[in-house]
């Protein structure tokens, strides 16, 4: 029996240890800090703050050093804030194993490792190392974990202890033979809505450990209902990634794409909390930049309330574009046109032809034809690229001398000269980024041709759309497709990883636009075919290989047991606390309840935005926020938002305004989504007076 006393001993001994090495490498880093402002100063003295011929070798000499007695500094600075982290909570949990070659040994698992000074030893392993996964398993006895390079390896787990640590005091100590799941564990779910996403590094499952510690080389898609921890496995997964391949990638290396702008606000705590950088995140339609500013584009939100009130036409054309038979009658487009059909502007400067569409077609079907598409392409560029500087020199000439023939005096001959550089070189700005970005190739007119292989009446509306300068949300991934794949510009080679949230909303052409722009990137994918908002959802799960995860541990009982039955679903297994009923209520009483409510995390959800105004006009509440659609910071507090922002975050309370005016069939699984956004209550509103 685990002894809590004996481990309130141990854990003042770490924090003991701590303390000694984060005061030692303070002193430390306060005397090498003064040593290399000394040392700088000694440089910038013998050799001076400008760098001549005579100085350059002495620099090449000195630089170096600094800036690896600087980078030394910085690694020091991060140990120092990582050991003050780890004092308020050194570790979690701890497994005894048995090893043929090492005997018994009791290991302590944390977020970071820490080894003791004087011998050398590790005293808490960081929860990433590959021991650490025998704390994860959910039995006793014979456990099996894998060591990169070296392979399986199997101990005896003789026990499994959680400790509860907050602010360096050790509040309680589990003997747990399952790791979560009995009625003694479940107070570490019993607050999981926060204002951010946190780590779940303490709770991980041996399912979701398994995930995170996936190595190979393919692409994984993992599935699960609500609050099975898609999004936390993947964080995890990342900062896994980070630590094994530390030497090879960085955060810069990875991306996050996000289901809406908030998301990736709503996720930027979580890394730093592992003690890892955060990675950069974004959405799918800030991929349009990609494609320039010549149209503007449909939000994802706005696309989303148009579709709900679409007619016929427009139903049929979102569904086109998002289809398997779309991206094939792109994919064939593509290979025809080293034969044959690519469309080429004129290049003018001004309203005079630079390069016509005639000699383009000319230069990419017969003096390049024997390269593959991009390489002519690139070979035109470089054609080009002479003339323009001899168009360029000769503008600035002309422009030269018609300021020299002005009468009064405006400058002398060498201002006058650079003068009509400046003026010239802005004005022919437009014409290099043309050639820059091969905008002479009509990616648009290639793309209504495609269009009209599959249907004439959807490539005229899309027709109309591109004189208007005003695309469809559904338009970019096609477009954007056509341009990577044609031009093989716009590429984002760097990233070796991709994290794809709710990744059930996504087309067949978008995904092949993610994997076109990002060409190097393995995916983690994450989503459930249930979590729905979108009136006309293109199904592509089905095609994929999935693991799948079937326990949800952020909801009540009750309240997943309510989620359940909306879609009929028996597969979800509930590990979530007890907790009050979901209710009915009207909305008056809705007003009074939220007025004595003291949360700062409440979602109260809305059919569409201008429901959302109309409900925060109802209630005129100092306390209560409306979420609009250019809303990019996640904020904590009584939230108004329409039902389709709400898709990815957990709230304490949620409170589903006019519960009965959705269709219990029709809308069911966007109810399930909403619904499940709620952790500890949820409540379903009348419609409001």
């Amino acid at each position: 029996m685990v002894s809590k006393d004996k481990e309130a001993l141990h854990l003042e001994g770490v924090i003991s240890l701590i303390d000694v090495i984060h005061d030692e490498l303070t002193g430390e880093l306060s005397r090498t800090t003064g040593e290399l402002i000394e040392e700088r100063r000694h440089a910038l003295a013998e050799l001076g703050s400008e760098i001549s011929d005579d100085t350059q070798i002495e620099y090449s000499q000195v630089l170096p050093s600094l800036k690896m007695q600087e980078e030394i500094q910085v690694n020091r600075q991060d140990v120092a804030g990582s050991l003050s982290r780890m004092k308020d909570r050194p570790y979690f949990g701890a497994v005894t194993i048995t090893d043929d070659d090492a005997g018994r040994e009791k290991l302590y698992i944390g977020l970071n490792s820490l080894k003791d000074p004087s011998t050398n030893d590790l005293i808490i392993y960081d929860w990433r190392t590959p021991v650490a996964s025998t704390y994860y398993a959910n039995h006793l006895g014979p456990v099996t974990y894998n060591v990169p390079d070296v392979g399986a390896r199997t101990v005896d787990v003789n026990e499994r202890i959680q400790l509860v640590i907050e602010d360096g005091r050790l509040l309680d100590v589990f003997d747990s033979e399952l790791y979560i799941g009995d009625d003694a564990l479940q107070h570490l779910l019993v607050d999981t809505a926060k204002d951010r996403m946190k780590a779940i590094v303490s709770t991980i499952q041996q399912d979701q450990n398994e995930i995170i510690r996936q190595t190979s080389a393919k692409d994984m898609l993992v599935l699960g209902p609500p609050g099975s921890g898609k999004t936390s496995i993947a964080m995890q997964r990342i900062a896994y990634l980070l630590y094994l391949h530390r030497h090879k990638m960085s955060a810069d290396n990875m991306l996050f794409i996000t289901p809406n702008e908030m998301f990736g606000d709503y996720i930027g705590e979580v890394l730093p909390e592992l003690g890892e950088a955060s990675i950069n995140a974004t959405t799918f339609f800030r991929l349009r930049y990609k494609l320039g500013r010549r149209n503007e584009y449909e939000t994802l939100f706005k696309h989303i309330e148009r579709m709900r009130h679409a007619g016929a036409e427009e139903q049929h054309d979102f569904t086109l574009k998002s289809s398997e038979a779309m991206l094939a009658a792109l994919d064939r487009t593509i290979a025809q046109l080293a034969e044959r059909e690519l469309k080429f502007r004129t290049v003018r400067i001004k309203e005079e032809p630079f390069a016509t569409t005639e000699e383009l077609e000319y230069l990419f079907y017969d003096k390049f034809k024997s390269s593959p598409i991009d390489t002519r392409l690139k070979k035109i560029q470089v054609e080009l690229t002479p003339r323009y500087h001899k168009a360029l020199d000769k503008a600035i000439k002309e422009r030269t001398k018609a300021l020299k023939k002005v009468h009064t005096y405006i400058g002398t001959d060498d201002e006058l000269e650079r003068r009509a550089k400046q003026e010239m070189t802005k004005q022919f700005r437009t014409l290099k980024n043309y050639i820059a970005h091969l905008q002479f190739v009509n990616i648009e007119r290639i793309y209504l041709d495609t269009l009209k292989r599959l249907d004439s009446g959807t490539r005229n509306r899309t027709m109309a759309a591109l004189k208007n300068r005003a695309l469809n949300y559904e338009d970019i991934a096609p477009l954007l497709y056509l341009n990577v794949m044609i031009k093989g510009l716009q590429k984002e080679p760097k990233i070796q990883h991709l994290i794809i949230d709710e990744v059930q909303d996504y087309s067949p052409v978008q995904l092949a636009c993610i994997s076109a722009v990002f060409p190097n990137a393995r995916k983690t994918m994450l989503g459930d075919k249930h979590q729905l908002v979108h009136p006309f959802p293109v199904n592509t799960l089905d095609q994929l290989n999935a693991i799948e995860l079937t326990k949800s541990y952020r909801s009540t009982v009750q309240i997943t047991e309510f989620t359940k039955q909306l879609i009929d679903n028996d597969t979800t297994e509930s590990l979530g606390v007890q907790g009050r009923e979901v209710t009915s209520i009207s909305f008056e009483a809705f007003k009074e309840q939220l007025k004595t409510l003291d949360s700062e995390s409440a979602a109260i959800i809305s059919r569409d935005a201008a429901h959302a105004e109309a409900i925060n006009a109802a209630l005129a509440m100092p306390d209560v926020t409306l979420l609009t659609h250019d809303q990019f910071i996640f904020t904590k507090g009584k939230l108004i938002m329409p039902n389709y922002m709400s898709k990815g975050f957990e709230f304490s309370y949620v409170f589903i305004i006019d519960y009965d005016g959705y269709d219990q069939e029709q809308d069911k699984f966007l109810l399930y989504t909403l619904a499940s956004r709620a952790t500890r209550s949820l409540t379903l509103v009348g419609k409001e007076d």
